[in-house]
């Protein structure tokens, strides 16, 4: 599987600083999503909304960014991310 550059559920970025938050799937291989994500091949929070994600994430990314703008990129996203996109 080809490097993804973020985890496909939250958005945490894999760069360096945070390539430990790559999750690993029940075979050992790197997984897609993040440890904050995904355990043992499966969801933590597995019936979390779009939405719950968005205002989960609001006060963490706003810290940085103010919580406006973490709403804004949040909102547009997470329904990019292979988790949130409608089959």
């Amino acid at each position: 599987m080809a490097k993804v550059p973020m985890c496909q559920s939250c958005g945490l970025p894999f760069n360096e600083e945070h390539a430990h938050f790559i999750a690993k799937e029940p075979d050992g291989k790197e997984s897609i999503y993040c440890t904050n994500c995904y355990k043992d091949g499966k969801f933590i929070h597995p019936n979390l909304t779009l939405q719950e994600m968005i205002e989960m994430l609001v006060p963490i990314l706003g810290e940085s960014m103010g919580e406006e703008k973490a709403r804004k990129e949040l909102t547009t996203l997470l329904p990019t991310l292979k988790r949130w996109k409608k089959a």
